[in-house]
């Protein structure tokens, strides 16, 4: 009974990581994953992404200490976000596998010259009953707006279909600064 209602938990999660629009999956980075102490039962991961044609190039690094429920990490790219100076976003998710799904969000900008700016990491839970998620939202997709990048918490009727998106919180992105400022704005929801 308990793979059941991993397997259930395993669907439900695909379909939310898949509900956010334009995001596709990508083979032009990868992540390249080292053994910190072997010694142990559950030695720590340090993980880089990277490109796929220039592995010595790190664009993130960060360190999984729970490797006895990490499952897996998932790539994908968003081209043409509607930024100015923005080529493509990367987002990378890390599955950890409990009872429920863990699902941590790393997006990263790509800059036109290459240069690589980070947002906030998103966390989301999905369980048997999950119906919500936490994701960010660029111009050029749904409920997108105009030069900022909006996190929001998106509630489904479904699986796939939106009910209704909650503004969290709001970022305006400048090209010649180079950086994501926090906006003061009033939540939108749209159904």
């Amino acid at each position: 009974m308990k793979n059941v209602a991993i397997i259930i938990i395993l669907f439900q999660s695909f379909q939310f990581l898949n509900a956010q629009k334009g995001f596709t999956k990508t083979d032009r980075y990868l992540v390249t994953t080292e053994i910190t102490d072997q010694e142990q039962d559950y030695p720590a991961y340090v993980v880089n992404l990277v490109r796929t044609d220039n592995s010595s190039e790190k664009i993130s690094t960060l360190t999984i200490e729970d490797t006895e429920l990490f499952e897996d990490i998932f790539i994908t790219t968003l081209e043409n976000p509607g930024l100015e100076g923005v080529s493509e976003v990367i987002k990378m998710e890390v599955e950890y596998l409990a009872c429920c799904a863990h699902v941590e969000s790393y997006y990263y900008m790509v800059k036109e010259g290459g240069e690589i700016v980070a947002l906030p990491n998103l966390q989301n839970v999905y369980c048997e009953d999950s119906d919500t998620d936490y994701q960010y939202i660029f111009p050029n997709q749904e409920y997108g707006i105009a030069g900022n990048i909006l996190q929001t918490q998106t509630y489904y009727k479904n699986t796939t279909d939106i009910k209704y998106v909650n503004l969290k919180q709001s970022y305006t992105w400048s090209n010649v600064e180079g950086k994501v400022n926090i906006s003061e704005t009033t939540a939108i929801t749209s159904n």
